[in-house]
């Protein structure tokens, strides 16, 4: 096959796998009419550069694809929260598996190359994970790790980066769905974690623990055993993967030293634990949960202000600034890195703006927002004494 009729072939086989049709692709490539596209599926029409950049990334792939279509990431298994699969699901699925071959490659470009730190993980013990102290056990696995990665009173705050800069993690921010909150993955490019982007941040700290327990506990349990409910519809993985994300986040000492500073004649206000919550920058629920695990508060009083279904909305409306805050765009790290990359002159322009998921138009103002100026030369070094 010729390589023209091959990319037209490709184009037609990516559209169709994603549900997409002629009409809705033609206009988010803003051709006038779907024959256009049409034309260069059937390799009556010669595709331009920038349009096969455009379709390349409109089907979340690298231009590579195209012509080593041999090269697939689809074998890598993602753990989601739920195991259906769906047309949006694939489409994040490429988009997540694609920027982590490029976070990657910008590792091997910088020669900054990455080996997970096998010495930070700890022995689990999987009976132990089944029996009925396991909810002990997780939390005192959760307590060792927070120890073990330093970090300190306030989990939160320093969270994204020890797990990209220390344990060697992967962590792409994007846009899903209100029914995708994140999820994890093992591959060539070692351990990586999805969150949403579009979550306000103490969602976001909590889904990055929860799917950090995943990939601690990756090769202990299999998919089938993750999704497994009991006869109350619950997974019981999924129930260890949030205590030890609450664990994670609120370390018994300084919490137990923070609620005891609230209590009022053995009564603690609903401000209070909002107040407790903003700092550990956490749910309330997720803290009204870690709190009966410490036997600090009635579990039957927890459940019932739950079932009214008013505490998520107490978050909502206490903490707006942070819920409408800045988003997260992909990775401080990983952009960083692409910065560099072709500020080093290991990348092109061109290729910055795939990286980064901008218009090659945006780049100047991207590198402004991060504090760069593309005409600068960073090339330069120093000798050190």
């Amino acid at each position: 096959m010729k390589a023209k009729n091959k990319i037209a072939f490709l184009l037609k086989k990516e559209r169709e796998s994603l549900g997409l049709t002629l009409k809705e692709v033609s206009k988010k490539m803003e051709f006038l009419h779907y024959q256009t596209l049409s034309n260069i599926e059937s390799g009556k029409r010669d595709i331009k550069a920038w349009e096969l950049a455009k379709l390349a990334n409109i089907y979340s792939r690298d231009i590579d694809f195209f012509f080593k279509p041999e090269k697939k990431i689809e074998g890598y298994k993602i753990l989601w929260r739920s195991p259906e699969e769906n047309i949006k699901k694939e489409e994040i699925k490429r988009k997540f598996l694609n920027y982590c071959e490029k976070y990657k490659n910008l590792l091997l470009l910088l020669g900054e190359i990455e080996q997970e730190n096998r010495k930070l993980f700890l022995n689990v013990n999987k009976n132990n994970l089944l029996t009925q102290n396991s909810f002990e056990y997780v939390s005192e696995i959760a307590s060792k790790y927070s120890n073990l990665l330093q970090l300190g009173s306030r989990p939160s705050c320093s969270l994204v980066k020890i797990l990209e800069e220390k344990v060697g993690i992967k962590i792409i921010h994007l846009e899903l769905g209100s029914e995708i909150s994140g999820g994890s993955t093992f591959g060539d490019f070692g351990m990586a974690i999805l969150i949403n982007a579009n979550d306000a941040s103490w969602r976001r700290n909590y889904d990055l623990a929860h799917e950090f327990f995943h990939l601690i506990t990756w090769d202990i349990f299999s998919p089938e055993e993750i999704y497994k409910k009991d006869k109350q519809g619950k997974s019981k993985i999924e129930q260890l993967a949030n205590v030890f994300a609450s664990a994670f986040l609120l370390p018994e000492y300084e919490l137990r030293s923070e609620f005891k500073k609230r209590i009022k004649n053995d009564q603690i206000s609903m401000i209070s634990l909002t107040e407790i919550a903003r700092e550990f920058d956490v749910s309330i629920e997720a803290l009204l949960w870690r709190l009966v695990n410490l036997n600090l508060i009635e579990k039957g009083t927890v459940k019932k202000e739950l079932e009214k279904g008013t505490i998520k909305d107490i978050d909502r409306v206490s903490r707006y600034k942070s819920w409408r805050g800045e988003k997260p765009y992909l990775s401080s790290r990983y952009i960083s890195l692409a910065i560099k990359a072709f500020q080093m002159g290991k990348i092109s322009k061109a290729k910055l703006a795939e990286y980064i998921g901008k218009r090659f138009s945006e780049v100047p103002l991207f590198l402004q927002r991060y504090g760069y100026n593309e005409s600068e030369d960073y090339s330069v070094e120093y000798s050190v004494t």
